[in-house]
């Protein structure tokens, strides 16, 4: 029985050490773009759109500023004076995409960003 309970104690443990080694995956909605965001050692990024689904490479590259957010080729630019914000992938062909949002959206927005970056 003590060799049974022993087995089960390993087992137990190592199933948890598999799920602390996933990669931690978050989804962020901005008007009609749905962001699945993971983090293992590099930053990937999927948006979701009712027409697109865009899956970004891994990279170390996220910046989030007021204005401003990139991650990898995805970058999305808020325009104070029209409530405007632009999504743009920079990649072989580009895809462009923009939303109208108030201050509170897209604070909120940047907020779980960085709250999601460690900031």
């Amino acid at each position: 029985m003590s060799e049974r309970k022993s087995y089960l104690q390993m087992m137990s443990e190592g199933f948890r050490m598999m799920k602390q080694s996933k990669p931690l995956n978050h989804d962020m909605k901005l008007r009609q773009w749905m962001f699945s965001i993971n983090h293992e050692t590099d930053w990937q990024v999927i948006l979701r759109t009712e027409r697109l689904k865009w899956i970004g490479p891994a990279t170390n590259e996220f910046i989030v500023e007021p204005l401003f957010v990139q991650i990898g080729a995805l970058q999305l630019t808020r325009h104070l004076e029209t409530n405007e914000v632009r999504l743009t992938i920079d990649e072989k062909w580009g895809i462009e995409s923009k939303v109208v949002c108030d201050d509170q959206e897209w604070e909120r927005f940047v907020a779980s960003l960085k709250q999601l970056k460690g900031e």
